[in-house]
């Protein structure tokens, strides 16, 4: 529709389409340099929060080192022994190079002061630092030798309650400020170190001139004095009003601090305010000027861009304007661009519901195969203990039984079925790994140690026909892992290797140090070790598979199933995984990644047969809930000479101790019973009650690590390792008389 003879209507129309759209860009410009103020004040707080860390860290670092080094020089024999010249011989040499000096003091003399070439018996001075216990950090204006301000921790002597010496490492100030010159800090900003009672240790401004005052404003000092940290708005020693950050105290109560002048965070927000004004009168006028001359040839182009907003409106892609006025081209190309926009935002949209649903999906399978491995765990846990009382009862009578037996024909059948709870006990074991329901003890392990101990079992399992060969990178560090569960994990993979290899071929170890991504653990230091064998493979059904509990390849009666799912429960219990790559006639490499250590591997060093030294008969409290371990192991231990008094549950043990006051020389007890207590629960009942009763532990199978025992035996156990335990916790004790 036209408008002859009107153009002032379209005009005024123009200018209140002009002043609607340049208000919210007005608005949105302050927002802009709000939010840009913002993220600058948000900016500089981090800056200052990490500043102050940093140097709170770097300055706990400096107290850190001269606190091990006081308390290694506290625990000399030289120093227990009052040998001074010893002491001071060795407190120079290991101080030597470092720039550090070491003092020897009591309540009242100085007895030792590497800084001087030769140190002499001199008085201290009245009121000087001396700590009783822990650690103390002392700071005097004038020094005994330098007579300039000085810094030093104290560390009482070892092996001394009350300690009648303290060592200490003094230092100077200037270290405090080495530290604080060597971290970056704003432009502008002052940095402080505080110690425990709020002094400037260390100051980057006129650090001579406030050494030793205390933090004059007072929110700040109260914030430090209760051990706190945040942002405080202060007004420094200098007089300038700033936006500081207390950093958390260290263990020595020693903080940090650096403060930011509020003016420089007003300067910039008042740049940010000037910038949006001048863009705002800019666009405002921009705006006048083409709506006056647009505003004849208007009616054409705004129908254009009502039908272009149609277009949009509809969920159609408008075409790009062409109507000769730029403004209204460049609100069509919008429109064009928002349409644009709007088909791919509905396409991405549609891409992400569908990853969303795979990743749902995905996330079921993982929970239900989580779920799934925790019904396994428990449901071995629970038949482990089972099987390991029956375990224990059929291996304890055994040997009883081969105790009484002389050696000859009749013990062959004994030592078989010996050998038969053996293999039952490690497939108890090898449940447990792979439900996760073992407890790990891991440990720094020296893999080619651990190869050379177990190749003459390697050896006879693989026979003439297969040949092992190792590759082992040089300078291989240290594994952490468990070393009996990384044994057994190795032979599975070899026997399976072997089994796969009917006919003979080669088992290739091969081991390296790598870095890799385990779990939500980034490029992590591990130890990759490799056991390809050149056997038949395996097809992609199958290999999807392996790790299934009970799934075997392997004839009736020639595999449990249960030899890769324990390989991979060790090794991700370990914090480590597994991998496993295969095809039919190119063998099979099953990849184990485990953790490196990070201290020297265990040295296992075969010893001599132990010898038991018994100290006679002992009376014995048992506290078993299976009758048939019970009986046999009470009759054992009786016929050994043992007196045995046995309770079924843990209650009844509780109150047997109460009422004959802890009248026993040893507890053993299981851990799983029924009743209100278990077994470890008596047992930390006795380290209350009955600090001196020993207390030896047995255990088929606990998801709890035992703490407070004197000894732990896992079911089944043999004979000679239960009496050789007795013996350890009654040398450990202190046995009551038995009576007449």
């Amino acid at each position: 529709m036209r408008f002859p003879g009107r153009p002032a209507s379209i005009r005024s129309r123009l200018v209140l389409l002009l002043l609607a759209l340049w208000l919210p860009a007005v608005i949105a410009l302050g927002l802009q340099a709000r939010g840009a103020y913002l993220r600058e004040e948000a900016a500089a707080r981090g800056e200052l929060q990490q500043q102050a860390s940093a140097l709170s860290f770097a300055v706990q670092a400096e107290l850190d080192r001269r606190v091990s080094l006081a308390r290694a020089l506290a625990s000399l024999p030289s120093l227990k022994a009052r040998d001074f010249q010893a002491f001071e011989r060795v407190a120079r040499l290991a101080t030597e190079g470092t720039g550090d000096s070491v003092f020897l003091v009591d309540r009242t003399r100085q007895y030792v002061f590497t800084a001087q070439p030769q140190s002499t018996v001199v008085p201290r001075r009245p009121g000087s630092l001396f700590v009783e216990r822990d650690m103390g950090v002392s700071f005097v204006p004038r020094g005994p030798v330098s007579g300039n301000p000085a810094i030093a921790v104290l560390v009482p002597e070892t092996g001394q309650s009350p300690p009648e010496f303290n060592v200490g490492i003094p230092f100077t100030p200037a270290r405090v400020l080495e530290v604080i010159r060597q971290q970056p800090y704003r432009e502008g900003s002052t940095v402080a170190v505080l110690d425990a009672q709020q002094r400037v240790m260390g100051r980057n401004r006129d650090a001579e001139r406030w050494l030793g005052m205390r933090a004059s404003h007072p929110e700040l000092r109260a914030l430090a004095e209760r051990g706190g940290s945040g942002f405080v708005q202060t007004v420094t020693l200098d007089g300038v009003a700033s936006l500081t950050f207390l950093a958390p105290p260290g263990r020595h109560g020693w903080t940090a601090l650096v403060a930011l002048p509020e003016a420089q965070l007003l300067q910039a927000a008042q740049q940010l305010a000037l910038r949006a004004t001048a863009v705002s009168a800019i666009l405002l006028a921009l705006g006048l000027g083409l709506a006056a001359l647009a505003a004849r040839r208007i009616s054409g182009p705004v129908r254009a861009l009502e039908d272009a907003a149609g277009e949009l409106l509809a969920q159609r892609v408008p075409e790009p304007l062409h109507t000769g006025l730029a403004e209204i081209d460049r609100v069509g190309g919008v429109l064009h661009g928002a349409g644009v926009r709007a088909r791919e935002a509905e396409q991405a949209l549609e891409s992400r519901v569908a990853q969303a649903v795979s990743e749902a999906r995905r996330a079921e399978a993982s929970l239900f195969e989580a779920r799934k491995h925790e019904a396994i765990g428990r449901l071995t846990g629970g038949i482990a203990h089972d099987f390991n009382n029956l375990l224990q009862t059929i291996s304890m009578g055994l040997q009883v039984v081969l105790r009484s037996v002389p050696p000859g024909r009749h013990t062959r059948p004994l030592e078989a079925a010996m050998a038969a709870c053996g293999k039952a006990a490690e497939q108890v074991r090898q449940m447990l790994a792979f439900g996760r329901a073992q407890q790990l003890r891991p440990q720094p392990v020296d893999l080619p140690d651990l190869l050379l101990r177990t190749r003459e079992l390697t050896g006879k399992a693989l026979g003439e026909r297969i040949e092992l060969v190792a590759h082992l990178e040089p300078s291989l560090p240290a594994i952490l892992a468990d070393p009996t569960q990384l044994e057994l994990a190795l032979l599975n993979l070899v026997f399976n290797a072997r089994d796969a290899m009917p006919t003979g071929g080669t088992v290739t170890l091969r081991a390296r140090a790598v870095r890799d991504d385990i779990g939500d653990e980034a490029d992590v230091p591990l130890v990759r070790i490799d056991v390809e064998d050149t056997g038949h493979g395996m097809d992609a059904q199958t290999l999807a598979r392996v790790f299934e509990p009970y799934f075997t390849t392997k004839p009736v009666g020639a595999g449990s199933g249960l030899g890769l799912p324990q390989v991979q429960a060790f090794a991700r219990q370990s914090g480590g995984d597994v991998g496993i790559t295969s095809a039919p006639g190119r063998g099979t490499c099953v990849t184990l990644l485990l953790p490196v250590a990070r201290g020297p591997a265990v040295v296992q060093v075969a010893g001599a047969p132990r010898e038991r030294h018994s100290r006679g008969p002992l009376r014995i409290l048992m506290v078993e809930d299976d009758v048939l371990v019970a009986s046999v192991v009470m009759a054992a231990l009786e016929h050994e000479g043992h007196h045995v008094r046995l309770c079924r549950t843990a209650d009844e043990a509780q109150a047997l101790l109460e009422q004959e006051d802890c009248a026993a020389d040893i507890l053993f007890t299981d851990i799983m019973m029924p009743g209100a207590m278990t077994g470890l629960d008596l047992v930390e009942w006795c380290r209350t009650h009955c600090p001196k009763l020993p207390a030896l532990v047995a255990t088929g199978y606990t998801s709890r690590t035992p703490d407070g025992v004197w000894k732990v035996l896992r079911k089944p156990y043999a004979m000679d390792d239960l009496l050789d335990a007795l013996d350890a916790c009654a040398a450990a004790g202190t046995p009551a008389p038995l009576p007449d």
